[in-house]
Formats: C-alpha cells, sequence, structure tokens
C-alpha cells in the first residue's frame, strides 16, 4: 500500500497547486465573461448577461486594433529572434578559442529581468539624450534624431527589437541542442561529395533542426511574446495613442484599470482559446515534420 500510493501522494502538493493557481482563476474567469461585473459601479455587479460581453468586444474598434498590433508585434519578433538565434547558434556551435564566454554573453539578455530591459532600452531610445540617436547621427545615418517611442512610426520598431534582444536567448539555446544532435559523419559525406557550406546547411542543418525552430520559434517564444507585456508597458504603455497596444496589454487595462472583470473576463477567455489553438496547430505541424 506504501509504493502503491506514495506516488500519488507525492503529487497532490503539485495538483493542488495546479488547481488554486490555474484551475480555479481560470474557472472563475469563464464566469465573470458572462456577466456585467464593473468594480466601478455597485449597482451592476455580478448580473449575467449571456454573451452580451463577446458581442460587444468584436463591435469594439480598440479590441479588432489591439488584435493585428498582436499579429505585427509577434510577427516582427519572432521574424526577427529566429534570425538572430539562427547566426548566433551557428556561431556558438563552431570549435574556436573563448566559445564557452562566447555561450555565457549570449545569455546575459535572458538574464535580465524585463522591466530592466525595457527601462534601459527606454533610456537609450530616448529622443534627445538617447545613445542610438547619437550613434546614428555619428555615423551619418540620420541628420535629426528619431523620436523613436512617441512616434507611431517607429514605436513598433523599438518594442519589437527590444523583445528581439531580450528573448532571442532563448531560441538560440533551443537551437543549438539540435544542432547537438546531428552526426558529423552527415556533413563528412558531404564533403567528399564536394557540397558548398550553404549547400551542408540547407540540405542537412536546416532541415534536422527544424523540429526545434518549430518548438521553440513558433510555440515558446510565440507565447513569450504574448503573454509578457513589461517591455511594452514600461517603454510605451502602449502609446503613442494605441500604436504599440498589443491584446494582452489592453486585457491587463480592462481588468486593472478600467475594472470591468467581465469585459476583461471574455478578453481573456479569447486569449486562452485562441493561444490554445495555435499551440495545437504548431504541434500537429511540429509533429508532421518529427515524422517525416
Amino acid at each position: 500500500m506504501k509504493y502503491k500510493y506514495l506516488p500519488y501522494l507525492l503529487l497532490v502538493p503539485v495538483f493542488t497547486m495546479i488547481i488554486v493557481v490555474v484551475f480555479i482563476p481560470l474557472v472563475t474567469t469563464i464566469i465573470y465573461s458572462f456577466q456585467s461585473y464593473r468594480l466601478t459601479n455597485t449597482e451592476e455587479k455580478a448580473n449575467f448577461i449571456g454573451l452580451d460581453n463577446y458581442v460587444a468586444l468584436f463591435q469594439d474598434d480598440r479590441f479588432i486594433s489591439s488584435l493585428l498590433t498582436s499579429l505585427i508585434y509577434i510577427a516582427g519578433s519572432v521574424i526577427g529572434m529566429l534570425i538572430l538565434a539562427l547566426i548566433t547558434a551557428q556561431l556558438a556551435n563552431q570549435a574556436f578559442k573563448g566559445r564557452s564566454l562566447f555561450r555565457a554573453t549570449i545569455l546575459l539578455p535572458w538574464a535580465v529581468a524585463p522591466v530592466v530591459a525595457a527601462q534601459a532600452w527606454k533610456f537609450m531610445f530616448e529622443t534627445d539624450f538617447g545613445i542610438i540617436n547619437h550613434i546614428l547621427k555619428s555615423l551619418g545615418l540620420i541628420e535629426k534624431n528619431i523620436p523613436w517611442l512617441v512616434s507611431s512610426d517607429h514605436a513598433m520598431m523599438s518594442v519589437i527589437l527590444t523583445n528581439v534582444w531580450k528573448t532571442t536567448p532563448l531560441l538560440t539555446l533551443i537551437i543549438i541542442s539540435g544542432l547537438q544532435t546531428i552526426s558529423k559523419e552527415l556533413y563528412e559525406s558531404a564533403d567528399i561529395d564536394g557540397a558548398s557550406p550553404w549547400k551542408k546547411y540547407y540540405h542537412i542543418t536546416l532541415p534536422l533542426i527544424r523540429p526545434f525552430i518549430a518548438m521553440g520559434g513558433l510555440i515558446f517564444t510565440t507565447l513569450q511574446t504574448i503573454n509578457v507585456i513589461d517591455i511594452i508597458y514600461v517603454m510605451t504603455g502602449g502609446g503613442p495613442g494605441e500604436a504599440t497596444e498589443i491584446f494582452t496589454l489592453y486585457n491587463y487595462k480592462v481588468f486593472f484599470q478600467y475594472l470591468d472583470f467581465g469585459l476583461g473576463g471574455a478578453m481573456a477567455v479569447i486569449g486562452v482559446t485562441v493561444i490554445g489553438i495555435l499551440i495545437y496547430l504548431y504541434s500537429r505541424n511540429m509533429n508532421k515534420q518529427m515524422d517525416t
């Protein structure tokens, strides 16, 4: 009896934490999404209104705009991370003196807290005194300072660059682990056939690390990008206007600034549903790639 039930007893604390931290808040949020629940209006509290919150959201231009902004933010971040991670991972996988130091340096951005990283980049993007404008002017690339964070034309680029710098180390580590699984005999056979470095990378390296790219680039980095609002919150607050207000940041404002738990709950349910669908599609695509 002791050995039969002990493993289950050891799992009780973990499952209890999952129920308290994840399951109960999720169920409560779903219940809120069908209610008119505003802390700013005590008379209108916990009244069942059906799907009215969901209908109101899809009639809200700001909500639709936040979804489109999220797509731009995710696409720009993931593409930037993927390109930079492929380059840094390939370099870190080569044998050279100081490789350990190079790998440790790659991890530094990931070790920095998101709020600290966002504040540092905010200082660097500052219009009048930021070092980025100073460097660009010194190189003769610009004639006048660029208002990176207060211009709708540049704000999204600024937060994407910051997010790429902060999150790329995670994807780099995943790709390095994929590179370590490739047998050297494949490259030796390609050398005998006279394959160029580019052909070896395109026909050997890239296909074999594709599952790692799918797992890291499409699942982990997408979830990291859409769920973590620290960078945008600190750097722009969603502005100028609503130029960088992604879906999760708008959801946060509805919950904790506007104190509308009904509308915020509906937004959270939609967000969880969309993320779940994306994870399912990514996982199915990754399984197909691994089977082939």
